[in-house]
């Protein structure tokens, strides 16, 4: 009993994120190995920045600007997964990319109801194809594995955001403000 006590009292230490782990830094049984939370966010970058770089050539042929788009989002999306795999699990590691998925979501929400925002084709509301919607299903699952990697305040603070933003997005749908010109 007294093992279990301690041991307890050793994970309340490290905290949450560290539950699980042993003392070096390993799992209860002394194996070593990152989460599969991780390898589902990297696997889910790898996907969207796929998606992203297919769409490339279409998007350069409607103006360069909306291709230059399309490769930062699937250079930034490939170099962050790759970064989840090499270890690079801090949180503002880890908020950076939520967030900037987060924004990529947003902006596909925006083109399918109200317009593109910028470009010779402001204001022309895109049409969902089946592709877009399996980059921003890869996007959201990401978000939603980078939330369960962060810990404690950093969690709490995001789904607070992250649920203010959503209230947000269905007050301008219910208003009208998403709705195409």
């Amino acid at each position: 009993m007294a093992g279990r006590v301690e041991g307890s009292e050793a994970v309340r230490q490290r905290g949450p994120s560290d539950a699980g782990r042993g003392a070096e830094g390993g799992t209860e049984n002394g194996v070593q190995g990152t989460p599969p939370t991780v390898y589902a966010a990297a696997g889910l970058a790898f996907a969207a920045a796929l998606i992203h770089l297919w769409a490339t050539p279409e998007h350069f042929e409607e103006w360069w600007g909306y291709g230059a788009f399309f490769v930062a989002a699937a250079a930034g999306q490939g170099v962050f997964g790759v970064a989840l795999l090499r270890g690079f699990t801090r949180p503002l590691l880890l908020l950076a990319g939520l967030w900037a998925n987060a924004a990529i979501a947003v902006l596909y929400v925006v083109t399918r109801t109200r317009g593109i925002p910028l470009g010779p084709h402001g204001g022309t509301v895109e049409d969902a194809g089946v592709a877009d919607m399996a980059a921003t299903a890869a996007e959201v699952g990401m978000i939603v594995a980078l939330v369960a990697l962060l810990g404690g305040t950093h969690r709490r603070w995001t789904l607070n955001a992250l649920l203010l933003l959503g209230v947000v997005l269905w007050v301008l749908r219910l208003t009208g403000a998403l709705v195409g010109p």
